[in-house]
C-alpha cells in the first residue's frame, strides 16, 4: 500500500522565500510556496498554510491510490476464492463418478428420473445413456489417460471421441451420442455440479442417413416359420402376424392374449413411459388363424407368465443382441441375405495365409424388424384401412405408417389393373400377363442362383 506523502519546509535566498521539499512516487521534489494571490511567501505561518494546501492534494491522491490498491486486492482475493471454489467443485467431479453425479441432478431427463442409478432397467433410454457414458469412460481411459476430471475433457478430446463413434456407427448413432453428452454437461452445469465448459457444444450433428428395413415376401416368411423350432418359431410368427417389435414379442404375456376374443392387447414398451393416457397407447391386434393355432397349441396349464419364457428371460437380462444374432443366423440359414451387398466385415486370407478383416460397416436391410414392415405392407396391400394399421402398429401419426408401407410389384400391377375407362372402350388384355410376370419376378427373388440354374436346365431339357 502506498505511503502518505510528507514534506519539509525551509527558506532559501536573500529574500528568505519559503520552499517545501517532499518525496512523491520515490522522487525528491522541491517547490516554492505561494500565497493565495500567487506571491512568494516570506512568513513561516503563511508558508505552513500554503504547504498544507499543497500537500492536501497529494494526500488525497495517496488515499485514492490506497483505495484503488485495496479494491484490487479485494477483487483479486474474490477471484482467487471463486477459482478455488471452482477447483474444489470440479475436483469432486471425476470422470469415473460422472454418471452417478448426473443421476443426482434434479433436472436430468425424465427418462432418467424414473430410476435410481443402481436400478436402471435394460432396454430403456436411461440404459442407453448409461452405455454411451460407459463407452466414453473406457475410451478416455485408453486415449486420454491424463484426464481424470470432467473439467479435464477438452474440446479436442470430445471431438476425438466423436470421431471414433462416427467411424463405427451410422449418422443416427452419432447424433444420439452427441445429444446425450450435450445434455450431460449442460445438466451438470445447471445443477452446479461443475463449472467447466461443455466440450461437446461446438460439435455439429451429422446429416441423417435413412436406411429402412425391407419387407419380406410371404414365401420367405413361410420358409422362416417352417424352418424354425421351439420358441424361435413362435417368435417369428408373432413378429409377422402382430407387427410387434422384438422386445414386445419377447415379453408378451399370456394375460395380454385373449384366445376367446381372438385379440392381443398390450402397451408397447417403446411408448409405455411417454404417453399420458395409457388407454390411447394400447395396441389391439387380431390373432390371425395361423398364429391362433400355434398359441392354442400351448397347453392351458402352461399359459402363465410370458408366452416365450426363455426369450423373455434373456431379453430382460440384457441379452437382446444375442437374440438378434440368433434371428439373423436363422435368416441366413433360410437363404435370406440380411446385409446390403458390399457392406459388412468380411474375413479373408492374405498372401501369407493370415486372416484379416476387410469391408465397411454392415448395413442391415433384413432383420426381425422386417417382419413388422411386412405386417404393415401386406396389410396395406390386402386393403386393411390405414387407421387400423396405424393403431395396430402403435404409430402416433399416419406419416410413420406410410414410411413402413412397401408395395410389392404384383400389388402395384394389380392396383393399376383395377383402373377402367368408361364402357365402349376395349378392356386391356395385358393385365393378367403383367401380373404373372411380376409374380415370376417376385418368385425369382426368393430363389438362389443355383436353383434358378437348375430350373433353366430343366426347361432346356424339356
Amino acid at each position: 500500500m502506498a505511503k502518505r506523502t510528507v514534506g519539509k519546509l525551509y527558506t532559501s535566498g536573500q529574500k528568505n522565500y519559503w520552499y517545501i521539499r517532499y518525496q512523491f512516487d520515490g522522487k525528491d521534489c522541491r517547490a516554492r510556496l505561494l500565497d493565495t494571490a500567487g506571491r512568494p511567501i516570506t512568513d513561516r505561518r503563511e508558508a505552513e498554510a500554503a504547504a498544507d494546501r499543497m500537500m492536501a492534494h497529494f494526500h488525497e491522491t495517496d488515499r485514492a491510490e490506497q483505495l484503488r490498491t485495496l479494491k484490487n486486492n479485494i477483487r483479486d482475493a474474490e477471484t482467487a476464492a471463486v477459482e478455488a471454489a471452482a477447483m474444489m467443485l470440479n475436483s469432486r467431479a471425476t470422470i469415473a463418478d460422472g454418471w452417478g453425479l448426473f443421476m443426482t441432478c434434479p433436472k436430468r431427463p425424465a427418462s432418467c428420473k424414473r430410476y435410481r442409478a443402481e436400478d436402471i432397467q435394460p432396454h430403456t433410454t436411461a440404459s442407453n445413456y448409461r452405455s454411451y457414458y460407459q463407452r466414453f469412460t473406457a475410451w478416455a481411459k485408453e486415449n486420454a489417460p491424463d484426464a481424470r476430471l470432467l473439467s479435464d475433457i477438452t474440446a479436442e478430446t470430445a471431438a476425438a471421441f466423436m470421431e471414433e463413434v462416427q467411424r463405427t456407427g451410422a449418422a443416427g448413432t452419432f447424433n444420439k451420442y452427441l445429444q446425450f453428452f450435450n445434455c450431460f454437461f449442460d445438466t451438470l452445469a445447471a445443477a452446479g455440479k461443475i463449472t467447466a465448459d461443455n466440450p461437446f457444444r461446438d460439435i455439429d450433428r451429422m446429416a441423417p442417413e435413412f436406411n429402412s428395413k425391407q419387407p419380406l415376401t410371404v414365401e420367405q416368411i413361410a420358409r422362416l416359420i417352417d424352418a424354425a423350432e421351439g420358441e424361435l418359431r413362435l417368435l417369428i410368427a408373432l413378429g409377422y402376424f402382430t407387427g410387434l417389435r422384438l422386445g414386445d414379442c419377447c415379453t408378451l404375456q399370456w394375460r395380454e392374449v385373449d384366445l376367446l376374443r381372438g385379440i392381443i392387447e398390450r402397451i408397447p414398451r417403446k411408448t409405455a413411459h411417454t404417453v399420458k393416457d395409457k388407454s390411447l397407447a394400447v395396441v389391439k391386434v387380431g390373432i390371425a388363424p395361423y398364429l391362433f393355432e400355434m398359441l392354442a397349441g400351448t397347453p392351458e396349464i402352461e399359459r402363465r407368465g410370458y408366452v416365450l419364457p426363455a426369450f423373455a428371460e434373456k431379453y430382460l437380462s440384457g441379452g437382446d443382441q444375442q437374440i438378434t444374432k440368433k434371428v439373423l443366423k436363422h435368416f441366413a440359414a433360410c437363404g435370406i441375405e440380411t446385409h446390403r451387398p458390399g457392406t459388412g466385415i468380411q474375413v479373408v486370407t492374405d498372401k501369407r495365409g493370415r486372416r484379416i478383416r476387410t469391408g465397411c460397416r454392415a448395413v442391415v436391410e433384413i432383420g426381425f424388424h422386417s417382419l413388422r414392415y411386412s405386417y404393415i405392407s401386406h396389410n396395406a396391400e390386402a386393403g386393411t384401412p390405414a387407421a387400423i394399421i396405424q393403431r395396430n402398429a402403435g404409430h402416433s401419426n399416419p406419416a410413420m405408417t406410410e414410411h413402413y408401407t412397401k408395395i410389392s410389384d404384383a400389388a402395384a400391377v394389380r392396383y393399376a389393373g383395377a383402373l377402367r375407362l368408361p364402357s365402349g372402350n376395349p378392356e386391356p388384355v395385358v393385365d393378367a400377363v403383367a401380373v404373372e410376370r411380376a409374380e415370376l419376378h417376385r418368385l425369382a427373388d426368393t430363389l438362389s442362383l443355383e436353383q434358378i440354374r437348375n430350373i433353366l436346365a430343366n426347361i432346356r431339357e424339356a
